[in-house]
């Protein structure tokens, strides 16, 4: 059974982020799914419903090994819990816990969502987020996508504006342990997380990049996937 593939990007930014690399993947023959929740709702659901409507978008069965970057590594961890899949691949994110409340981010990352929010708890879009850490803003990839003015402004227009008490919110994982898994860290901000999958024995690979490799490198990203599909066992057969 060939895998077929749902890629999901987390709640900050728009499903537009995974479409290069998606396009590579379906030129190499397999299906793939970019839901974008943000497309049909005027407002960002809350974390803990995100998930109920990624699932009103797709369909998932046996085939389907699903992709989560970013914060929507627990989305996928969670999708995977709802329907039978064939496994699940984490890129560049925070690995869930077994069972139990998982966050948007993890809590050290709270303190700093509040400093950048305005007088009313309104965040500006992510994309900006780290405009007065030029080192964060390399690691994350913003810089290299500021170069094409053209392509920037189109992944800038799009992104939501969330609240601060947005981050406050949690889903509760039903246990997934038994789900296959792999890890692709696309950068030095989840040495962490690959370390942490390391302990768990998943197969990890290290692209040595930038947070939006999904945007920016989608060879690398596209080449990754089928990669660590082969190294979980669930290619082709």
């Amino acid at each position: 059974m060939t895998p077929s593939y749902l890629l999901v990007s987390g709640p900050p930014v728009r499903a537009s982020s995974w479409q290069p690399t998606a396009e590579l993947l379906r030129n190499s023959g397999f299906s793939v799914q970019v839901p974008d929740v943000l497309a049909g709702n005027p407002s960002p659901p809350s974390w803990s419903a995100w998930t109920s409507h990624l699932l009103e978008l797709i369909t998932l069965d046996e085939s389907s090994i699903v992709v989560g970057h970013s914060s929507a590594c627990a989305l996928a961890v969670e999708l995977a819990t709802k329907k039978a899949v064939r496994g699940v691949i984490l890129v560049d994110g925070d690995i869930p816990p077994p069972q139990g409340a998982a966050s948007p981010v993890r809590p050290a990352l709270l303190g700093f969502i509040a400093s950048i929010a305005d007088e009313t708890g309104a965040l500006p879009p992510w994309s900006r987020w780290f405009a007065n850490d030029a080192a964060c803003a390399s690691l994350v990839g913003i810089d290299i996508l500021q170069r094409d003015a053209v392509a920037f402004a189109r992944f800038d227009q799009e992104l939501p504006r969330l609240r601060v008490e947005w981050f406050n919110d949690v889903i509760e994982l039903d246990r997934w342990d038994h789900v296959r898994a792999g890890y692709i860290q696309a950068s030095q901000i989840y040495d962490h997380a690959s370390a942490e999958a390391i302990r768990r024995g998943w197969p990890v690979a290290k692209l040595n990049g930038t947070h939006l490799d999904p945007t920016i490198r989608p060879v690398v990203m596209a080449e990754a996937i089928i990669s660590m599909t082969r190294s979980m066992g669930l290619a082709r057969n």
